[in-house]
């Protein structure tokens, strides 16, 4: 999948937060309605009518907030406290190149695998959509990957050599290959991929 550059990722306040301030409870609502359907539906069969009759609320409110369903189902996935991406404390930086892998296999098994692959499906052809994944999946993982690739190359950890961008796609690509393929994402994956991209990087 290849990333949008830089200027088409700058997103509109006017995306998320269009119209009068949110409701929290009505909000919480949309969002457990959408998560209730994921369970026994795939994304392409979710409509904003089905969310608003199940959270009770009109379809003017969900627009309200946001621009379409992907935007609701990724809030609803994404927000999950098992998807934050907090920044590893690691003075190691293979560590926290490791500490990523592990973390995003876990994220992307099971249902959760299952629905991100349906939701990179939906963004086929469609640019807007795109762009939502990159800011609410995608960037923050890029972004912690980078400062532990650059890390490495400046405490000579990694070879001075290695093009962060590439690394990053490296550690990247097989993990996003396998989950749109349906293949195993598993501990035993998540070690080999974590060997080959120490080999790759180790200086």
């Amino acid at each position: 999948m290849q990333l949008p550059s830089a200027e088409q990722l700058q997103v509109s306040e006017h995306e998320f937060k269009a119209g009068r301030p949110r409701s929290e409870e009505s909000r919480r609502a949309i969002l457990d309605a959408t998560r209730r359907l994921l369970t026994h539906m795939p994304v392409s069969k979710i409509s904003i009518e089905a969310i608003a009759k199940k959270a009770g609320v009109g379809k003017t409110t969900i627009y309200r907030w946001w621009p379409n369903k992907q935007a609701v189902v990724m809030e609803a996935v994404f927000n999950q406290p098992g998807f934050q991406n907090f920044m590893p404390q690691s003075s190691v930086a293979f560590d926290g190149v490791k500490a990523q892998i592990d973390k995003m296999v876990r994220q992307l098994t099971g249902k959760n695998g299952r629905i991100v692959a349906e939701i990179i499906g939906e963004c086929q052809g469609d640019v807007e959509i795109l762009k939502s994944l990159v800011k609410n999946f995608f960037q923050d993982r890029y972004n912690v990957l980078a400062y532990y690739v650059q890390k490495g190359k400046h405490d000579g950890q990694f070879r001075e050599s290695v093009d962060v961008e590439v690394a990053i796609d490296v550690v990247l690509g097989p993990i996003i290959f396998r989950l749109m393929s349906g293949q195993n994402l598993d501990d035993a994956f998540a070690k080999r991929l974590t060997d080959m991209v120490r080999g790759a990087l180790a200086a």
